[in-house]
């Protein structure tokens, strides 16, 4: 990843943050964030805030070199290969995934929530996203209809405590029996509309009634991915 555009673009991709709460957790403006973009340079003080908050190499985010380490998901050689003492100390917990599929599609039936193994994450990830450990699961996707942001087989990790819409977020959704991933926009007269990003999706319209008679559920929003091809 050649530029500095490019890897800061990257970062709010894998965090599913925007420009605002990139500048937020980098103690700047958005428009500053619109800077670093467009002129391609960021200064060494608001990277090395980024990269302390999110886990990054210093060196990858300014310069390209370095190792690329997300605060986020270890593979499970790298986890097995910590000392018992590295496990427990603190700096990781683990995060169930659960036997769930949500569709980027029509819509999955939901599945018993069983789990099958854990991840493990660093504890700054969930501290500075003010996500409570127990409330956290990762699940599987299946579909297409949110690629190119989420493609079939990619595994997710959702906030169950942060069911709040957010206008253009994505988040998991149960809608009837289905469970789906969509971005969620609330409208004007409290309907409610499930996005994707694949163009040849129509838009789904969550009337007041389904809303109101427990028909349709968010069940927390995005706040992690990984292509299981990575």
């Amino acid at each position: 990843m050649s530029s500095v555009a490019q890897r800061i673009e990257k970062i709010m991709r894998e965090h599913s943050i925007n420009k605002s709460e990139l500048a937020e957790i980098a103690c700047t403006s958005p428009q500053n964030v619109t800077n670093w973009i467009s002129r391609n340079a960021i200064s060494r003080k608001k990277a090395q805030l980024i990269s302390e908050k999110l886990g990054y190499d210093l060196k990858w985010l300014l310069y390209g070199s370095g190792e690329n380490v997300r605060d986020s998901e270890l593979n499970p050689v790298e986890w097995e290969s910590l000392s018992e003492e590295e496990q427990n100390n603190g700096r990781f917990v683990t995060i169930p995934v659960l036997d769930v599929e949500l569709s980027a599609g029509f819509g999955a039936c939901p599945t018993m929530e069983q789990e099958m193994y854990t991840l493990p994450f660093r504890s700054i990830t969930l501290k500075q996203r003010n996500i409570p450990i127990d409330m956290a699961k990762v699940v599987k996707v299946t579909g297409d209809s949110m690629e190119p942001r989420l493609f079939d087989r990619d595994i997710i990790s959702i906030n169950t405590a942060d069911t709040r819409i957010r206008d253009g977020k994505i988040y998991a959704v149960r809608v009837h029996d289905l469970q789906k991933v969509k971005i969620l926009i609330r409208n004007t007269d409290g309907t409610i509309t499930l996005r994707s990003y694949n163009p040849t999706y129509a838009d789904e319209i969550i009337s007041k009634e389904q809303i109101e008679s427990g028909d349709f559920q968010v069940l927390g929003r995005m706040w992690w991915h990984s292509s299981m091809d990575d």
